[in-house]
């Protein structure tokens, strides 16, 4: 059993990244894109944010690796009510990045996953039912005490 759980973190990607370059990319796919440090300075103010080194966004045009991307931006501070997630678009051009790559589906880490979800709970009905859910003896509540049925007698005059 220890052995099996220790696998569970190999197998819990779902996704793989898989490197394209930039060119190729279809406007409205989602994309990871590691940029440079000189672009990452350019958009930081622009995002709001300081660790802009890795984006994770979509696509909306694509000129022959010129890019514009639609990233969420930075977080607002002392915001207490439910806030709809800020979105930006940025230009980038090729030599902005560093790694282009888009998420793809994982058949083999989906399907291993969900066979050792539904191994787990199979093994877990499995003890459930074995063990019958008997307890030890005087650890259970008292049996209730004897109910004493006294028989009514009802008499019927007609008249």
């Amino acid at each position: 059993m220890k052995r099996s759980l220790a696998l569970v973190p190999f197998l819990a990607g779902c996704y793989s990244y898989t490197a394209i370059p930039p060119s190729s990319v279809a406007p409205g796919t989602e994309v990871r894109a590691r940029i440079t440090g000189a672009a990452s300075d350019r958009v930081a103010p622009q995002i709001g944010s300081l660790d802009t080194r890795e984006l994770v966004g979509n696509v909306v045009e694509n000129n022959a690796g010129s890019l514009i991307l639609q990233v969420p931006m930075g977080a607002m501070p002392n915001v207490t009510a439910n806030v709809v997630p800020l979105q930006t678009r940025i230009s980038f051009t090729s030599a902005d990045f560093v790694n282009f790559e888009q998420r793809k589906l994982d058949v083999t880490r989906t399907s291993l996953f969900s066979a050792a979800i539904l191994a787990g709970v199979g093994a877990g009905v499995a003890v459930a039912l074995k063990g019958k859910g008997g307890g030890e003896e005087g650890k259970g509540p008292p049996d209730p005490p004897p109910i004493n049925r006294i028989p009514i007698r009802i008499w019927r005059f007609a008249f």
